[in-house]
């Protein structure tokens, strides 16, 4: 394992942290080129990174505690807790926004998303950037990738909690859990042991793009480290977070979506002659994260980068393999 990931590095196609854990034993745990290049820092099993889209499944481990406590129900319209959300939305439930099925269109897709990120906003800011649009298609008709669906979640888990999701997740997920390193990334805040995220380029690896990371809200802005994120894996198929029901809905084959795979609640599920996985990638400017989980043999594989690119998900895909047998 230290071979395949050290080659990827040596090559300048990785910097990061990675760990597989199997039958609750941590059997790989490294970590591989900078945190800061400037002042060469080295990166650390303990250097925190933001993880992107791995943040959706904790926004739905989230909106699930939330129906167990009674608090609201994912087959209902979103109307239901938002009531003054458009008439377009009439359709759309918890459901469609957890699947990206609901047809509201993916607000970091938009032509002048590149003019504003840079730029703190509000939550209620973020929704009015896309509640006037008209939805791409209807609700449930399709799958099609939405972070702004996940923003309409944390107004959600916001509005029947009395409490911001970031709070939320805090008191409900990362203390309990003892994820003493994970947390909602703020741009403005001093955090300790912060990787800063690069990029490749042409002429090498460049600083990387900014993002403000009061927009990535409820789909992209957590910061964690590969031990936290072992410990997630452990709480939630442990069955320390959600209770049964909620975590096999969470986790059952759900929409078709890429190829091979369908999603689920925040997670992706695969099913193939390997065996069975739930995972997700993440991407946001400077950083990749790929966190991956095999119910059947009790496998976690967590890479984490701070530096763009394919290599989190090339070598998660391939330690994966190594855990399994599969690749030597």
């Amino acid at each position: 394992m230290d071979a395949l990931v050290a080659a990827s590095a040596a090559e300048d196609a990785y910097m990061g942290a990675a760990l597989v854990a199997v039958d609750g034993e941590v059997v790989f745990d490294k970590a591989y080129g900078s945190a800061d290049l400037e002042w060469k820092i080295a990166n650390t099993t303990d250097t925190k990174f933001r993880i992107g889209s791995v943040t959706k499944q904790f926004t739905a481990a989230s909106i699930l505690l939330l129906q167990q406590r009674g608090l609201l129900d994912i087959d209902q319209p979103v109307r239901t807790y938002l009531p003054e959300s458009p008439a377009s939305w009439d359709a759309i439930t918890l459901r469609h926004l957890l699947q990206h099925t609901s047809g509201i269109p993916n607000l970091t897709d938009f032509d002048d998303f590149g003019t504003w990120k840079y730029l703190p906003t509000t939550l209620d800011a973020l929704l009015a950037r896309f509640s006037d649009k008209p939805l791409n298609f209807a609700p449930g008709e399709k799958w099609s990738y939405s972070n702004s669906g996940y923003m309409v979640l944390a107004a959600v888990a916001q509005e029947v909690s009395g409490q911001s999701l970031d709070a939320f997740m805090a008191e409900n997920i990362f203390t309990p859990l003892g994820m003493d390193n994970t947390g909602i990334d703020r741009s403005e805040e001093i955090l300790p042991h912060r990787a800063a995220g690069y990029s490749p380029s042409q002429q090498g690896i460049v600083n990387a793009d900014h993002v403000d990371m009061s927009i990535p809200q409820g789909g992209g802005n957590i910061y964690s480290t590969t031990h936290d994120l072992l410990a997630w894996q452990r709480g939630l198929f442990g069955g320390h977070l959600l209770d049964a029901r909620s975590l096999a809905e969470m986790t059952a084959p759900g929409v078709a979506a890429i190829p091979g795979s369908t999603y689920g609640l925040g997670v992706i599920r695969t099913e193939d002659d390997s065996g069975t996985l739930v995972w997700h990638g993440g991407g946001i400017e400077g950083f990749n994260a790929y966190l991956a989980h095999d119910p059947d043999r009790d496998i976690t594989v967590v890479v984490l980068a701070n530096l763009n690119g394919g290599a989190a998900n090339t070598l998660g895909q391939s330690l994966l393999a190594m855990a399994r047998g599969e690749l030597e």
